[in-house]
């Protein structure tokens, strides 16, 4: 049965994480590595509330990391005040918007980019999946324009139709090796969701 007050909900609210979602980025790290002492620069795409910036801001001065940049785009206003993150109100689909704030910043290149970012679901799986790829293929540009050759990425997908098209399509570009699927144990065993990372 579905219980929205779970283990990992109050879990949050005890370690003061805006959302449960962070221990989801938590266990991706924890079994890739996604950040280190040489992650500068991280674009958090759909980052309302704002729970994997309060992670990876955590992790980075955890690492020592100086002079780092943490961006986060919703379609929502996020608000945090912390040194280092910049958050913006901004459509993942408007590339001139997107540009323009990355350029401002001074942000050529990317070394991470994360997204937990959903489509407005109906209930009806199969919708729902589609959905969650076309959100992915929009926003895809922003990985291909930005990312580091060596830089790493984690997104959320609804697995269905329209998801096995799109993890070949990781792997043609990014090569197979590179391009994991995960789904940590945080989230709910009913949901479709699991995550692409490439490392």
């Amino acid at each position: 049965m579905y219980n929205p007050y779970d283990y990992y909900f109050k879990k949050a609210k005890k370690t003061g994480y805006k959302a449960r979602s962070a221990f989801k980025l938590e266990e991706i790290d924890n079994k890739f590595h996604i950040f280190n002492k040489n992650t500068k620069n991280i674009l958090d795409i759909g980052c309302y509330p704002g729970s994997w910036i309060q992670y990876i801001y955590g992790k980075l001065n955890k690492l020592n990391v100086q002079n780092y940049k943490i961006v986060g785009f919703d379609l929502m206003q996020a608000e945090m005040n912390m040194e280092g993150v910049f958050l913006y109100q901004q459509d993942i689909k408007d590339k001139e918007g997107v540009s323009g704030i990355l350029e401002n910043l001074g942000l050529g290149e990317l070394d991470v980019i994360v997204s937990d970012m959903a489509p407005n679901t109906i209930g009806m799986k199969d919708i729902d999946s589609m959905k969650s790829v076309d959100l992915l293929e929009e926003s895809f540009y922003v990985y291909q324009s930005y990312l580091k050759q060596d830089g790493k990425f984690v997104m959320k997908v609804f697995m269905g139709p329209g998801f096995e098209e799109f993890l070949g399509k990781l792997k043609k570009i990014y090569g197979g090796k590179n391009i994991k699927t995960y789904k940590p144990s945080s989230t709910r065993k009913s949901s479709k969701e699991t995550y692409l990372i490439k490392i």
